[in-house]
């Protein structure tokens, strides 16, 4: 009996192991994504003015800023529309949550004193997974928003 009951724990702890690792991944692509957008934005923008006070030279004083201006400008975009920043703190948090229930399983804490264990444990993993899918549906970018950013450059 006992080696069935180390085997449903074993699955169900799997199962919330495998959740934990899909959104602790995304958690960090989408924390380098906004990392490495908001530096070239910085970047981009702050070098722009230097290069044109500096220079005569109509590659580092006119070329090279405007393309400096056009890599912030898309870096910029791609952060509003996409939203990286606010889709690390979204992942983060779940990744946190079920860090935490697969502690109080673990230690048989709280509601995990009892019997059911293993099937408290993957429903509030999978329940947490779900509702993580409800929570960043709002940040994919939706047609209008488009046509938002298309008509503020006009």
């Amino acid at each position: 009996m006992k080696d069935i009951e180390k085997k449903k724990d074993s699955e169900a702890l799997q199962y919330a192991k495998k959740i934990l690792t899909n959104v602790k991944s995304k958690a960090n692509s989408n924390k380098r994504w906004a990392t490495f957008l908001f530096c070239i934005s910085i970047i981009s923008t702050s070098l722009t003015p230097i290069l044109i006070l500096i220079t005569n030279d109509p590659f580092w004083g006119k070329y090279l800023p405007a393309i400096l201006t056009a890599i912030a400008s898309i870096s910029s975009s791609w952060i509003a529309l996409r939203k990286p920043q606010e889709r690390w703190v979204i992942y983060r948090t779940a990744q946190r949550e079920i860090e935490y229930q697969i502690d109080q399983y673990n230690f048989e804490n709280g509601i995990y004193r009892n019997k059911n264990k293993d099937s408290l444990l993957a429903d509030k993993v999978s329940n947490r997974a779900l509702a993580l899918h409800y929570e960043w549906i709002p940040y994919v970018p939706k047609t209008e928003d488009f046509q938002k950013i298309t008509n503020e450059s006009k």
